[in-house]
């Protein structure tokens, strides 16, 4: 895996040290660090260090760092098949008691997580099948836009385990409960156009356009007030948000941050100078 992140100075934003996994590249082009998926002659299908890297160079972003926006991609056909059942099920494989949630914490789980909770915006731009973990990986993110021609269905259920990596939790935000019923338990497929109609995903494009428009995407975030987006990102994703009287108290606490951040002095310079701002990100 190539990574073009570099530790930075001591006078320069410093950019994130990422882990290694041969599946998985981690590049850092000016403020956007990008992920990519890259076995695909598997499908993109992760293994647990594939999930711990972009786990570890998620989490190496924070408000000290030059990165300001995430990209996941893929390369080939699919986006992502899922979790690669055939690897961490191999008869020579067994594991001891525990060994399962262990690697979920560090793996899969762990790389949701961290995305959910990442203080940047993140992208996902997603092709042909995504599947699973793959599927919850692209919806987890902040922007979800998808070759048209792709396709998002959950297997748990039909491989006779149930739901991991925040399935139960991502659909039903999304999409509702019973639309989540439909996909987890019958298995049901959903092509982009629909997953668009549901809330799935934010927009669905045709496939030669889908990398330029990602692309184009995330430098747009990266070069937003990324200090405020970080909080109100917070805010959107706080599990106690159905408590009106919490949910206006952090937003008090979030306004009481920003408004003394220089993305909001410069928000305001600009206003008043009728141009457009340059935020910092700080």
């Amino acid at each position: 895996m190539r990574c073009a992140c570099s530790s930075g100075t001591a006078n320069s934003p410093r950019r994130p040290r990422v882990a290694e996994a041969p599946g998985v590249q981690i590049t850092a082009d000016g403020a956007v660090l990008t992920i990519t998926l890259r076995r695909p002659e598997m499908g993109n299908a992760l293994r647990q260090n594939d999930c711990a890297a972009v786990r570890e160079a998620v989490l190496k972003v924070d408000g000290g760092s030059a990165v300001r926006a995430i990209l996941i991609r893929a390369e080939g056909r699919h986006f992502c098949t899922g979790a690669d059942l055939v690897s961490a099920n191999a008869a020579d494989v067994k594991p001891p008691a525990g060994h399962l949630s262990r690697g979920l914490a560090i793996g899969a789980h762990g790389m949701i997580d961290a995305l959910w909770n990442c203080p940047v915006p993140t992208v996902a731009a997603a092709q042909g099948k995504c599947i699973g973990l793959g599927l919850h990986l692209a919806v987890v993110c902040d922007f979800t836009v998808a070759a048209d021609d792709a396709t998002f269905l959950e297997l748990f259920c039909q491989r006779g385990f149930s739901v991991d990596s925040g399935g139960s939790f991502l659909l039903p935000r999304l999409i509702g409960l019973r639309r989540a019923r439909q996909m987890l338990f019958r298995g049901t497929p959903v092509d982009a156009p629909t997953a668009v109609e549901w809330g799935l995903i934010d927009q669905a494009l045709a496939p030669a356009d889908l990398d330029a428009k990602a692309t184009e995407l995330a430098a747009e975030l990266a070069a937003g007030p990324t200090f405020s987006l970080g909080y109100t990102k917070r805010l959107l994703n706080n599990p106690a948000a159905d408590d009106l009287g919490e949910t206006l108290r952090q937003e008090a606490a979030a306004v009481e941050a920003t408004v003394r951040s220089a993305d909001f002095k410069e928000g305001l310079r600009a206003f008043t100078e009728r141009r457009k701002p340059e935020f910092g990100g700080r």
